[in-house]
């Protein structure tokens, strides 16, 4: 076979066997924690997600699960395919970029061998635990893996001294990764400018006179492809934004926050109501969450780490330190910005484009091996297979069904007509995915507990009838919110610092419960909610209903005592941060569900929530054993 075919053979078995490791462990009918439902939302509404918006993500998977829906592929398949897609497209760019890699470190290594490293090197990086798991989930994170691949094969390029089409790509690349999850592609910008000069992997200045080395202006040679590629990436980060920017001004069923002018599009872009998260210091929070993050770094390398090592070690003997350094600092920066937040969602996935980075070092590893014992490259594979094996329970997804075991009991523990309000946001986002995407429960009125969800007009938009009835009461809340935190207007929470806030506040509950008394209608709220708004003695006579607390006499909780809850006994959920909020609204209603039972003398539904209560504890007990930081005392 000619070296054409084989390339191609190659590329294609890296391709789909990144896709066939990638969709073993996916979930086709449920969504996860955090903001799963919300990316499956704005993808199909088209519209705002929450801050910086990830317009890149929104329009591009649109276009892919538009022409998937064309086939009869469902929705949520549809987005995992597209991750997963995503995913296997970006080992394939880095299969070639290892090509380019060991051609010119290791000339002398046989062509099965370098074939073999490099797509072994390619594959790894998708059968780590946190890649794995990610790159079948309904989330950003598998196509910014994938922007960063395109810049980095790029600059790759760039090294062989194909400008043009080096410039193209990371132009592209770096477009995309900024349209998108922005932050890890800001913190990628150093390492790109680091090997943007040439010389950093193949020695080109060998190849020419040294008199004409030294009439070498380095800003006429690289300045123009350095402008091109500002042009280019200009254009794209226009093209997404400036759509976001339009799209905003749309009256949708859902959107995050109101992007629509300059002030608030900048105050979307540089991390809206998160960013506090960012700014905010926690006593002791590195070192509590620094063995977690140990953890899932050697999880993510696992077999592969010592090829990693040994990678590095060969490119600082080489003196080539800007491949090393740029890679190796990438991954330190963004596991510092990471140890420093207190933040329980997605808390692993920043640390993706790194971790897919090290596979280059994985393979300078493997070949250096390969050229002490050329035979031991044949072990490789093997290795893989076992990481392959070790992994999968690890990374399976197959039972976790989040959202439907959600919905199942929000669909059997509220009555007809409800007013509901729920603090969790996992819950509200997913009953919002849906209501709008399949009709289900649209009878409700579900409330985010700040009573406006992401934008205070989404109350009158979804619920016109029962806004109209508490229409004074709202309107005068919202001003005063936006007079005391003007941004909270447009985004999820409430701050109730001022007393007159707080009051108004109230008043919409208590005109809320008003008109469900008026109309013989329940209103109902999760645990958290309820906590709240009786410290307020805003709750009178409360009923428990299933996993939630009614104003009427509860139903379906002898559905909710069955307890069917797959995803707790799922790996993953052990070490997700984002189940810790859940098994808090879990155990809060169980203890609700026992002490009901208990003063009522039923000590049959008495036995059966104790024991879904000490099951609970037992999983809280476990996670404060492995993420201590999830449950430390408020300082």
């Amino acid at each position: 076979m000619t070296e054409k075919i084989i390339t191609r053979l190659n590329i294609l078995t890296v391709f789909l066997s990144s896709l066939v490791i990638s969709l073993i462990n996916a979930n086709f009918k449920a969504l996860g924690f955090a903001d799963a439902a919300e990316f499956a939302l704005v993808n199909e509404l088209m519209g705002i997600a929450h801050a910086p918006g990830f317009p890149a993500y929104v329009l591009i998977s649109k276009l892919f699960t538009s022409l998937f829906s064309i086939l009869g592929i469902t929705h949520i398949t549809g987005l995992v395919l597209f991750s997963s897609l995503c995913m296997s497209l970006a080992a394939v760019l880095l299969y070639l970029s290892v090509i380019i890699l060991l051609k010119n470190t290791y000339s002398q290594l046989t062509n099965t061998t370098l074939y073999l490293i490099a797509i072994c090197s390619a594959i790894a990086p998708v059968s780590g635990t946190t890649l794995w798991h990610w790159s079948h989930s309904v989330e950003v994170y598998s196509l910014q893996i994938l922007s960063i691949a395109i810049l980095f094969y790029g600059l790759f390029r760039r090294e062989t001294g194909d400008l043009k089409t080096g410039s193209y790509l990371t132009a592209i690349g770096l477009g995309i990764g900024l349209a998108n999850h922005h932050l890890t592609s800001i913190m990628f910008i150093p390492v790109m400018i680091l090997l943007w000069p040439q010389g950093w992997l193949v020695n080109t200045s060998i190849k020419k006179k040294k008199e004409e080395i030294e009439k070498i202006n380095w800003g006429e040679r690289c300045g123009k492809e350095a402008k091109f590629v500002i042009f280019i990436t200009t254009g794209i980060l226009l093209l997404f934004y400036g759509w976001m920017y339009v799209r905003a001004s749309a009256e949708l069923p859902f959107a995050f926050g109101s992007p629509n002018t300059f002030d608030r599009l900048f105050y979307h872009l540089s991390g809206g109501a998160w960013i506090k998260n960012t700014q905010a210091t926690v006593k002791g929070i590195v070192g509590m969450r620094l063995p977690y993050f140990l953890r899932i770094s050697f999880e993510q390398f696992f077999l592969f780490l010592i090829f990693i090592l040994m990678g590095i070690i060969y490119l600082i003997s080489a003196k080539k330190h800007r491949l090393w350094a740029g890679i190796t600092f990438y991954y330190i920066f963004l596991l510092i910005y990471q140890l420093r937040i207190d933040q329980t969602a997605d808390t692993d996935a920043y640390l993706c484009t790194p971790f897919f980075l090290m596979g280059i070092f994985a393979a300078l590893g493997m070949a250096r091996l390969s050229t002490w014992h050329p035979k031991v490259s044949l072990l490789i594979p093997v290795l893989l297979l076992i990481q392959i094996g070790v992994n999968y329970p690890k990374t399976t997804l197959d039972n976790f069904d989040v959202s439907t075991s959600f919905m199942n009991d929000l669909d059997k523990s509220i009555e007809k007509g409800s007013v509901v309000l729920i603090a969790d946001w996992t819950n509200v986002i997913n009953y919002n995915y849906a209501r709008l995407k399949t009709g289900f429960r649209s009878d409700l009125c579900v409330l985010n507990y700040d009573l406006k969800f992401t934008h205070y007009d989404l109350f009158r938009r979804n619920n016109p009838t029962i806004y109209a009835s508490v229409k004074p009461a709202y309107d005068r809340y919202i001003t005063l919110l936006k007079k005391y935190h003007p941004q909270e207007i447009y985004n999820t929470g409430c701050t109730l610092d001022q007393s007159d806030l707080l009051q108004a506040y109230l008043q919409v509950v208590r005109e809320l419960q008003s008109y469900c008394t008026k109309n013989n209608l329940a209103f109902v709220t999760d645990p958290k909610a309820f906590v709240f708004l009786s410290q307020q003695n805003v709750f009178p006579n409360p009923h428990i209903s299933g996993s939630y607390v009614s104003s009427k006499e509860g139903i379906g909780n002898d559905d909710f005592l069955q307890f069917n809850h797959k995803w707790l006994s799922n790996y993953h959920a052990q070490w997700d941060p984002s189940a810790a909020d859940k098994l808090v609204d879990l155990e809060a209603a169980l203890d609700f569900q026992r002490g009901n039972w208990k003063q009522l003398g039923d000590t049959k539904r008495e036995s059966l929530a104790e024991n879904n209560y000490r099951l609970i504890k037992r999983q809280q007990n476990q996670m404060k054993k492995k993420m201590k930081f999830l449950f430390r005392r408020p300082t």
